[in-house]
C-alpha cells in the first residue's frame, strides 16, 4: 500500500510540476510576444511623427536581449527558469540601432508592420526588414523585404493567405511620406537554393516589390500539401498602374 501511495503522491507531483512548467512557458512567451510588439508599434508610430513633420530620416534603439529571440534563431527552445529569469535580466544592457525606412500595410489581411533597412536577427523581431542586395523602395529594379511567419500571429503569419488576393493592394509607406502602392501579382514557392535570384537588385529590371517568408509545413490554403524545410514563400507585387 505504501508503494502505490508513494506512485500516486509521485504522479501528482509530476503533473503539478508539468502543469507549472506550462503556465510559466505560456506566461513568458506572453511576455515576449507583447514586448516584440511594443517595439513595432512604437516603430510605426516614430515613422509617423517624422512623417508628420515633414519627413526624413530616422533611426531607433532596439533590444536585442536574448530573452527576445524567435524561433529560426534557436532562441525559443526549452530552457531552464533559471534562464529566462537572467535573460529578462539583461533587456536593457544591449541594443541595436537601426534606420527605419517606411511602414508596411496590407490591408486585405489586415496587416501593418515597421520596414528596417537590416535584415539582422534584431530587425526581424520587430517587423520587416529590406535585403540589403536589393534596391531602395521605389527605384526601378527589385527590392525584397523578409518577415518571420511568427507564431504568436504576428508581422508574416498569414503572408501565404495571399495566394487568394492577386490584385489587392500592398502599400509602402516611406519616411519622406511618399506612399508607394503595389498590386500583388503573382505568389510562388521555392527552396533556399532556388531563392537567390530574388536577392539581388537586377532580378527585375523594371520596379517590383517581393515579400518572403518562410514557406514549409502544411499549406494553408491546401491541408493535402506539406511542404519540407528550406521552403520561402514569395509574393511578388508590381506598382500601381
Amino acid at each position: 500500500m505504501k508503494t502505490k501511495r508513494a506512485f500516486r503522491i509521485l504522479v501528482w507531483s509530476l503533473a503539478v510540476a508539468s502543469f507549472l512548467a506550462g503556465v510559466i512557458l505560456i506566461s513568458t512567451n506572453f511576455i515576449k510576444n507583447l514586448m516584440r510588439k511594443q517595439v513595432s508599434v512604437t516603430a510605426i508610430e516614430a515613422v509617423e511623427s517624422v512623417i508628420d513633420d515633414g519627413g526624413g530620416d530616422i533611426t531607433i534603439e532596439v533590444p536585442v536581449a536574448d530573452f527576445l529571440k524567435v524561433d529560426g534563431e534557436n532562441g525559443e527552445e526549452d530552457k531552464s527558469l533559471e534562464d529566462l529569469i537572467r535573460e529578462m535580466q539583461n533587456l536593457s544592457s544591449e541594443h541595436e540601432s537601426l534606420k527605419l525606412l517606411g511602414i508596411l500595410e496590407i490591408p486585405c489581411i489586415d496587416l501593418k508592420e515597421p520596414i528596417w533597412d537590416s535584415c539582422s536577427s534584431a530587425a526581424l523581431r520587430y517587423g520587416v526588414g529590406r535585403f540589403p542586395q536589393t534596391c531602395n523602395i521605389g527605384e526601378s529594379m527589385n527590392c525584397m523585404l523578409f518577415g518571420h511567419r511568427m507564431e504568436s500571429h504576428t508581422i508574416f503569419w498569414n503572408l501565404q493567405d495571399l495566394e487568394n488576393y492577386i490584385g489587392e493592394e500592398v502599400i509602402v509607406t516611406t519616411t519622406d511620406g511618399i506612399r508607394h502602392i503595389y498590386k500583388i501579382d503573382s505568389t510562388t514557392y521555392v527552396t533556399d537554393a532556388a531563392l537567390d535570384p530574388y536577392l539581388k537588385a537586377d532580378n527585375y529590371k523594371t520596379e517590383h516589390l517581393c515579400l518572403a517568408t518562410c514557406g514549409y509545413g502544411q499549406d494553408p490554403n491546401n491541408k493535402n500539401i506539406y511542404r519540407p524545410r528550406n521552403t520561402e514563400f514569395i509574393v511578388i507585387c508590381m506598382p500601381e498602374e
